[in-house]
């Protein structure tokens, strides 16, 4: 038999309203600790469950946030995802609310995607998608809170990483390293955070008078690219990342090919995820705190939904991290 909230209130000698209040910690309420204590004990004492349907009606909240990835994947075992999902993680668990991961629906029309996300299942979503993404732009236009993190929304509060300062702290420690001619390594997918690292990239190596290139590297085909790379002629002698996973693939195809990196060709990453799959080996990167930005992201997300106003554009400033690959 289902224990119902009135069985609570009438064993505690209480209201259902001061039960309910006890039970959901609302703290607006005065009660006496003892009776707080006490329906909270009978409570587990019969085993009640509430029902979170008719809850969320009551308040008018699920206590439940999402993250919502556009890209087509939410696979926490990548280390970009893994930093954000549980910096998300921890600050829901800090104000006792839960986490709900949509990250698999590119196949779904947009319309479908959005009404899964605005369904009533979710009192927030934390976005992480390109700026033209047509789910983010709907979101925008409508009623559920809403933050992007790590790509900028122009019309969503936006917890980005200042991806100019990286990479102009990343060009500044190759070029003191004597390195004039250097390529950029570009992603098959369009990330804002990327645009800015490529635009800051050659900026900076304009205003030095350095020789800047771009190259795509499938992971795939790693050691294609690398021997296709170091035969051209005038090759640069560094390549920049646009993150570390990409760094490390370049890395361990170096080390089979018997290149001697940083002497034959020195390799930065960013992102600042390191690793140990390459012992003895540490990758020169820039540093973001992701989970950092990912409590923050929350926090704005928790902010909004309680009515408040927060900041346009959060930019989290990134540090070098030296290593004996460059």
């Amino acid at each position: 038999m289902q224990v119902k909230l009135k069985d609570i209130a009438e064993r505690a000698g209480v209201s259902v309203s001061t039960a309910s209040n006890a039970l959901n910690g609302y703290t607006k309420s005065r009660i006496a600790r003892e009776t707080l204590e006490r329906v909270n004990r009978i409570a587990d004492e019969l085993g009640y469950r509430p029902n979170a349907i008719a809850r969320s009606l009551k308040f008018q909240r699920t206590d439940t946030i999402a993250f919502y990835t556009g890209y087509g994947f939410c696979d926490v075992r990548d280390r970009f995802l893994g930093e954000v999902v549980t910096g998300i993680q921890h600050a829901c668990d800090q104000i006792d609310i839960d986490l709900l991961l949509f990250g698999n629906l590119s196949k779904l029309p947009v319309s479908q995607i959005h009404r899964k996300l605005t369904s009533g299942k979710i009192d927030g979503v934390i976005v992480h998608a390109a700026p033209e993404d047509p789910v983010a732009e709907l979101l925008a236009q409508g009623s559920l809170p809403a933050v992007a993190i790590a790509d900028a929304q122009p019309r969503l509060p936006s917890i980005v990483a200042d991806d100019v300062q990286g990479m102009e702290i990343l060009v500044d420690y190759l070029w003191k390293k004597g390195h004039r001619k250097i390529a950029f390594s570009i992603p098959h997918l369009h990330f804002a955070s990327v645009d800015l690292r490529l635009g800051a990239f050659e900026s900076a190596m304009a205003s030095r008078g350095g020789e800047a290139s771009t190259v795509r590297m499938p992971w795939e085909e790693t050691r294609a690219f690398l021997e296709k790379f170091l035969a051209a002629p005038g090759r640069p002698t560094a390549v920049c990342c646009w993150h570390d996973d990409s760094a490390y693939y370049l890395l361990q195809t170096c080390i089979e090919m018997g290149v001697r990196v940083p002497d034959d060709l020195a390799v930065v990453g960013f992102d600042g995820l390191q690793e140990g799959r390459i012992p003895g080996r540490k990758l020169v990167t820039a540093a973001v705190p992701w989970r950092l930005m990912a409590v923050d992201a929350t926090t704005n997300l928790i902010e909004l939904r309680g009515g408040g106003v927060v900041e346009p554009l959060n930019r989290f400033p990134v540090s070098l991290v030296p290593g004996d690959t460059a």
